[in-house]
């Protein structure tokens, strides 16, 4: 049987220093929202506070050895030394003077505008930049290369196959038909992390834009009436009409992406597929062309028309109108929230500004529309974020750990 656990003076400062198993930090986590929940007449003010927090240590380890009776005398300042031990003492003071008397009713939807006001989190901390052009390049023989600007731009071969990344923002495969029907299939993998974006222009001209934490696995040279590439994460595509030569007929190539079980079916269009391992839900939207998806699910494909959406949610597979210019927004520079949850949205902000997100207590599942630029500082998208959900965000940064704190 595992030992009860206690707050005390040794579990708080493992908490603080990120040192803690993750059980002892969930209970650290409900301990605290526990004793937030009592402070809305707490009256020191924030020159009080901020004189006493270099004692803070000290009261709370003379609190928790306190006789029971003696403690009720002690209830407000306890609770409020180990607010700002645990969250700093701008989100706390801001959270007490400014947390909404009743949470928002959670069958709604709310749209946000970009109104700036006073924010909860640390003004102090240095501006989180929004995703860079950057990826790693994985060859054929495991060999991997940083494509980013510290490493400057360059060339190399892959079995004879040319890889050229002189622009630092986009990998492009020189053709090589000479070698279409004789060489075997080879594989390179792109991997984009967070915080990053990057472009690829595949061995056909196929172009193809990742998103954020996205990987696209392609054959270094397409051969066969096929051409076979693998996406997790989300990608924008700029498929290239091909024919090749079968015997004496001329047929066109098919072009195929697999996400998941999923399998899109191309003969030249353009469309984007969002299908990261972790979203409840995948999407794939056509913006040209047409496309059809298969899925072990469906007995039949499913075929999209330009401005046509299919979101699938388990072995559900529900077909939208959209609107393009919202609906694909990312890759035009837009964060657009089309009745997004909190978790939907801070999925988004983690991949984009490559931040862990930590939650302080249980978010409710209203939903929210938005449209914020993505050249924005995450500080700038966090006051528009607070103005709108009523949730107070707080950052930490401890070496190169960044961790956005969501107060509810």
């Amino acid at each position: 049987m595992k030992e009860p656990l206690k707050v005390d003076r040794d579990l708080l400062k493992r908490y603080t220093s990120d040192q803690c198993t993750d059980r002892e930090k969930a209970f650290v986590d409900d301990w605290y929202i526990a004793h937030v929940k009592q402070l809305p007449d707490f009256e020191l003010s924030a020159e009080e506070l901020q004189a006493d927090l270099s004692d803070t240590w000290n009261s709370i380890d003379a609190e928790i050895h306190m006789p029971q009776q003696s403690r009720s005398n002690w209830k407000k300042w306890f609770a409020a030394a180990a607010s700002i031990c645990l969250i700093g003492f701008s989100s706390y003071y801001f959270l007490i003077y400014h947390y909404p008397s009743t949470p928002a009713d959670s069958s709604s939807t709310i749209r946000a505008t970009e109104v700036k006001t006073g924010s909860s989190f640390n003004q102090k901390t240095s501006p989180i930049l929004p995703a860079t052009s950057g990826a790693m390049l994985v060859l054929s023989n495991g060999e991997q290369i940083a494509l980013d600007k510290n490493n400057g731009s360059s060339n190399r071969k892959d079995h004879e196959i040319l890889i050229d990344w002189s622009d630092n923002n986009e990998l492009v495969y020189q053709a090589d038909d000479s070698k279409n029907n004789s060489q075997a299939v080879l594989t390179n993998t792109l991997v984009v992390p967070k915080g990053n974006t990057y472009k690829i222009r595949l061995a056909d001209g196929t172009q193809v834009t990742l998103n954020a934490d996205s990987k696209l696995i392609f054959p270094i040279q397409f051969t066969g009436t096929k051409r076979e590439v693998t996406l997790e994460g989300e990608g924008y595509f700029e498929v290239s009409k091909r024919q090749i030569s079968a015997g004496n007929k001329t047929i066109k190539q098919e072009f195929i992406v697999h996400a998941g079980q999923n399998a899109v079916q191309v003969l030249g269009t353009r469309f984007n597929v969002k299908a990261y391992p972790d979203d409840k839900q995948h999407s794939f939207t056509l913006e040209e062309g047409s496309i059809a998806l298969n899925n072990p699910a469906n007995p039949a494909p499913i075929l999209l028309k330009p401005g046509q959406k299919i979101i699938q949610t388990g072995n559900e597979f529900t077909l939208l109108k959209v609107d393009l210019s919202k609906d694909l927004s990312w890759k035009n520079g837009d964060f657009y929230f089309d009745s997004a949850t909190v978790q939907e949205i801070m999925a988004q902000i983690s991949r984009w500004y490559n931040i862990e997100v930590a939650y302080l207590g249980p978010i409710n599942n209203q939903q929210y529309i938005s449209s914020i630029s993505r050249k924005k500082t995450l500080q700038e998208v966090l006051e528009i974020l607070e103005t709108t959900t009523g949730i107070k965000f707080d950052i930490r940064i401890k070496g190169k750990e960044r961790r956005l704190m969501v107060i509810p």
